[in-house]
C-alpha cells in the first residue's frame, strides 16, 4: 500500500476513534445531567413535604420580597428582554413536549395545587387572597398609562397566540379542566363560607372600583399638569408617541 494511502486510512481513523469518544463522552454528560436534576427534583420535593404551614408561608414571603426588589430594580426594556426570553423559552419547551407529557405535567400541577388548597383553612385561604390583590393592586398603581397599554396588549397578543394554536380537542378540555378545578375549590364550602366569600368579593370589588377612580383622578390632574407645562415640541413628540401606540394596538 503506498505511504500516502496509509497515512490518510491512519488519519481516518483516528478522526473516526475521536469521534466515537466525543459521541460517549456527550452522552454520559447528558445522563449525568440527568441523573443530577432527578436528585434536585428528589431532594426538593422532599425538602417541600416535610415544611409546615407557617415555615412555607415564611419562605414564600422571603421569596416574594427578594422578587419584588430584584423587579424594582428592572428597567422597562430590561423587563420586556426578560418577558420575551421566558416566553421563547416557554414556546421551545412546550413544542418539545408530547400529548402524553403534556396530560402528565397538567395532572402533576393540578393534584399538587389541589393538595395545596385543601390543606387550607379558610381563614388562611382570605389571608392569601388578600395578600394577592394587594401585592396585584401595588403593582399596578405603579404603573405609566404607557406601561400599562404596552402590558395589556401583549397580553391580548399572547391570549389570541395561545387560543388559535388551539385544536378543538384542547379547547374542550381546557374548559373542562377549569369546570373540574372551579368545582374542587368551591366544594370545601359550606353555606356561611360561600355567603363570607362573595361579601369579600363584593368589598373586594367596591374598593378596587374606588381605589381605581381615584388613580384614573390622580393621573388625569398629572397628565394636565405635564401638558401644562410642555413645549409645543413636547406636545408634538408626545401626540406622535400616542399615535404609534394606537398602531401597535
Amino acid at each position: 500500500m503506498p505511504p500516502k494511502k496509509r497515512l490518510s486510512l491512519s488519519r481516518n481513523s483516528r478522526e473516526a476513534k475521536r469521534n466515537v469518544r466525543s459521541q460517549e463522552s456527550a452522552e454520559e454528560t447528558a445522563s449525568q445531567l440527568e441523573l443530577r436534576l432527578t436528585a434536585d427534583r428528589e431532594r426538593h420535593t422532599l425538602s417541600r413535604e416535610s415544611e409546615t404551614y407557617t415555615e412555607r408561608e415564611l419562605r414564600l414571603t422571603a421569596d416574594r420580597e427578594w422578587h419584588t426588589l430584584f423587579r424594582k430594580s428592572e428597567t422597562y426594556t430590561e423587563r420586556e428582554l426578560r418577558l420575551a426570553a421566558d416566553r421563547e423559552r416557554h414556546v421551545l419547551f412546550r413544542e418539545s413536549e408530547t400529548f402524553t407529557d403534556r396530560e402528565l405535567r397538567l395532572t402533576a400541577d393540578r393534584e399538587r395545587h389541589v393538595l395545596s388548597r385543601v390543606s387550607k383553612t379558610y381563614t388562611e385561604r382570605e389571608l392569601r387572597l388578600t395578600a394577592n390583590r394587594e401585592r396585584h393592586t401595588l403593582s399596578r398603581e405603579s404603573e405609566t398609562y404607557t406601561e400599562r397599554e404596552l402590558r395589556l396588549t401583549a397580553d391580548r397578543e399572547h391570549h389570541i397566540l395561545s387560543r388559535e394554536s388551539e385544536t378543538f380537542t384542547q379547547y374542550v378540555d381546557r374548559l373542562t379542566n377549569d369546570r373540574v378545578h372551579h368545582n374542587i375549590i368551591r366544594s370545601p364550602e359550606d353555606e356561611h363560607e360561600h355567603k363570607q366569600r362573595l361579601e369579600s368579593g363584593r368589598e373586594y370589588y367596591n374598593s378596587l372600583r374606588q381605589e381605581r377612580l381615584i388613580s384614573l383622578s390622580n393621573e388625569r390632574l398629572r397628565i394636565e399638569n405635564i401638558q401644562s407645562l410642555e413645549t409645543d415640541e413636547q406636545r408634538e413628540a408626545r401626540l406622535q408617541t400616542d399615535f404609534d401606540i394606537v398602531l401597535m394596538t
